[in-house]
């Protein structure tokens, strides 16, 4: 188990406000996330893989996209959401130049799947309440 202690003269985003420490406990106040608000990014990152499917424009403009999505994400720079982002989207520009049936389409639902399997690892732990 970890504590986690607040830093409030640290700018930004919440990871980098979460120290942690060796003592154990649970975080005393947990991250609400709404649910409304979860789906809101799910519907982002939907939008951001139908736009590059229509304009088929370069792989930085739907990484810019999700990269600005994924800032909502409670801890997504702590559990290294990013670089497994970035993964994914390297074989699915590989798989697209490969002419890979549905490369776009199993991208997607790999990027939605990382993001909910985060999510729901920091509700298990007890750091977010998703209401």
């Amino acid at each position: 188990m970890r504590k986690r202690a607040y830093r409030p003269e640290v700018p930004g985003c919440l990871e980098g406000r979460a120290l942690l420490s060796g003592v154990a406990g649970l975080p005393a106040n947990p991250v609400v996330l709404s649910q409304s608000h979860f789906f809101k990014i799910a519907e982002r990152v939907r939008l951001g893989f139908q736009l590059y499917g229509r304009d088929r424009r370069d792989i930085a403009s739907i990484t810019d996209h999700i990269r600005d999505v994924s800032v909502w994400i409670p801890f997504a720079r702590v559990d290294g959401l990013g670089p497994s982002i970035d993964r994914i989207l390297g074989r699915m520009q590989h798989d697209v130049s490969a002419h890979v049936p549905g490369a776009v389409r199993s991208a997607r639902s790999d990027v939605l799947a990382v993001i909910r399997a985060s999510v729901e690892a920091r509700v298990q732990a007890g750091e977010v309440v998703v209401r």
